[in-house]
């Protein structure tokens, strides 16, 4: 049986919604590896960013886009967008921390805020599309 498709509005509260518990994860790993293993930020978000991508695969698959193409199609893709999110996060905290000397925790957020519109468009149109 179709399934009907979901709204984009939808959709993108759920995609949201899982990001917020993706970054939650990145941002567990971040702080602890800053506060209690004293690595440096942009290499601690580097690797919060890989749990957190991790994470939003298996969620967005299923609740956002429930996608019922194979994993050998769609996580590619995703982890294709996921590496390019972490380059480019990897980056901008790089510039917002090292360059503008902002406070690391200010700097993911305002990082974060700037992947998730173009992450959910590509997601959408590319990663997950049936």
């Amino acid at each position: 049986m179709p399934r009907k498709p979901s709204s984009l509005l939808r959709q993108f509260i759920t995609f949201f919604g899982v990001g917020a518990i993706a970054t939650a994860c990145h941002y567990v790993v971040l702080f602890a590896l800053v506060e209690g293993a004293e690595v440096l930020p942009v290499k601690a978000s580097l690797c919060g960013g890989l749990v957190g991508a991790i994470v939003s695969y298996a969620l967005n698959r299923t609740y956002t886009f429930q996608s019922t193409s194979q994993h050998r199609k769609t996580a590619p893709k995703f982890f294709l967008i996921a590496g390019l999110a972490v380059v480019l996060n990897t980056a901008l905290m790089g510039v917002l921390t090292l360059s503008a000397g902002l406070p690391y925790p200010v700097a993911q957020v305002l990082t974060t805020a700037a992947l998730i519109v173009v992450t959910f468009g590509l997601n959408r149109v590319w990663s997950f599309r049936d």
